[in-house]
């Protein structure tokens, strides 16, 4: 099935962006200008812009135009993409440190996630994940052993997903985010007062076998990310 005319186009200016025709804080042509170009309406032309401002590439200002989004990390909670996958679009090198490695017994909050017994064994991993040298998350995660028995610390410096998803698919995840005021950890490592509030989310990933693989605990950069909702009727 053909695609939608106006999801052709915004694909093609996706690609621009990407290659830098379009460069970060730049203004895009008129809708005008840009109709005319691909021959379609500015209906169309809106219709496209307004997909990539859901997919965090670019920003409307009222006035002025629609522009080229600076370098933050938008992350639409509808998505199920992996750091590296998001950090691609910034043209910045991401980096991963793993800063604590280790195996730990199944607590209460686990067993209840995971639906196990205090037998399960699990891997704990904090990591601490940078654009550059900019860090912009930190991220503790908890892996089931019996899952992913191969499981290494010099793995999970690079994608959990690529390596999550050589054994399982990977179905969906439940989120859920709260605003919270950071400790003298997350303060020092953002670079930001502890009245400044960050972005502090939950998520439990499930297979294609609706069973849970993944329990991670993220807690955002406030001055590098930003999140969207897409609603759908």
């Amino acid at each position: 099935m053909k695609l939608p005319r106006y999801i052709e186009i915004a694909k093609e200016l996706e690609e621009k962006i990407l290659n830098n025709t379009y460069k970060k804080n730049e203004r895009l042509p008129a809708e005008r200008i840009l109709a005319e170009e691909y021959n379609v309406t500015r209906v169309t032309i809106r219709n496209a812009i307004e997909h990539l401002v859901l997919k965090g590439f670019l920003e409307k200002k009222v006035g002025s135009g629609n522009y080229v989004k600076k370098n933050t990390l938008n992350l639409n909670i509808s998505e199920q993409l992996s750091f590296s996958e998001k950090s691609h679009f910034l043209k910045q090198t991401p980096r991963t440190d793993v800063i604590e490695f280790k195996e730990i017994s199944g607590d209460a909050k686990l067993m209840e996630i995971f639906n196990c017994d205090s037998n399960e064994v699990f891997f704990f991993i904090k990591r601490v994940r940078y654009l550059d040298n900019t860090p912009v998350n930190l991220e503790n995660t908890y892996l089931p052993k019996s899952l992913f028995p191969n499981l290494t610390k010099d793995i999970m410096k690079g994608s959990k997903y690529d390596f999550v998803e050589k054994t399982l698919s990977i179905k969906e995840s439940y989120n859920k985010i709260t605003p919270i005021l950071p400790n003298e950890e997350l303060s020092q490592l953002f670079n930001l007062t502890s009245c400044e509030p960050i972005f502090y989310k939950t998520s439990i990933g499930i297979s294609k076998k609706d069973i849970p693989f993944e329990y991670s605990e993220l807690y955002f950069n406030p001055n590098i990310y930003e999140f969207t909702f897409t609603s759908k009727r």
